[in-house]
């Protein structure tokens, strides 16, 4: 039996490809490119962020000694400090202050997950935190706000505010500013200036009182929470 050239061509096998139907191989063309676009993209953004996150830590190191190093082991401006003092009421007085650090790692990992922005030229000398005051007249709790000296980091100078202006310890000299401080291992010495409230909350002050004048220079101890 004879075959013809045509049923011989049609006994021939297939390429695979002309099996697959072109739109299905154009597809499955589109979603590979789509899958290595993404992993690009992906691997970009990380790189972004790793370089922002070291950016701004090493930028830290540099620019604000007094709260960031490399040794975990570091005695910083930051943390708990305790100590004890007389207001000029002669009232003795223990005070707890926390200096927080200027960046959080939660937050220096926030800020480096956001679009990029233009590096603020926020003072790099400046902190906050809180402080609380305890007497046989009550607790009294303040935020503080300062600054370390440019040319000195182991020198600093704050104010404080009440939380509360609703839950103030009165009639009380309350503390309002610490200057000329000095920090080095584990002391913090301050020089104390108050304010006198009335029951009412109004402030006074009078120059033929001495009270009015008086300083308070307490040493405070490096305090484990």
């Amino acid at each position: 039996m004879t075959t013809s050239i045509e049923n011989f061509e049609a006994l021939k096998p297939h390429r695979v490809e002309n099996l697959i139907p072109k739109s299905n191989m154009s597809t499955a063309k589109k979603t590979k490119g789509c899958f290595i676009i993404l992993i690009v993209g992906l691997a970009l953004s990380w790189g972004v962020y790793e370089c922002k996150y070291y950016y701004s830590y090493w930028s830290d190191l540099r620019n604000k000694p007094w709260a960031y190093s490399n040794d975990k082991n570091a005695k910083l401006l930051v943390g708990l400090w305790k100590g004890d003092f007389q207001d000029p009421d002669n009232i003795e007085k223990t005070i707890i202050i926390e200096i927080y650090e200027p960046l959080t790692e939660d937050e220096r990992e926030a800020k480096a997950g956001r679009r990029w922005k233009r590096r603020s030229y926020k003072n790099t000398r400046s902190f906050d935190g809180t402080a609380t005051v305890k007497s046989r007249l009550g607790t009294e709790q303040y935020e503080i706000y300062g600054s370390v000296e440019k040319e000195d980091f182991y020198k600093l100078r704050f104010n404080f505010r009440p939380k509360d202006e609703g839950k103030r310890v009165l009639p009380n000299f309350s503390t309002l500013e610490a200057n000329d401080g000095n920090w080095h291992g584990d002391e913090l010495t301050i020089t104390l200036h108050f304010s006198y409230q009335r029951a009412d909350g109004s402030t006074y002050s009078s120059s033929a009182d001495p009270r009015f004048d008086r300083t308070a220079v307490t040493t405070l101890k490096r305090h484990l929470p």
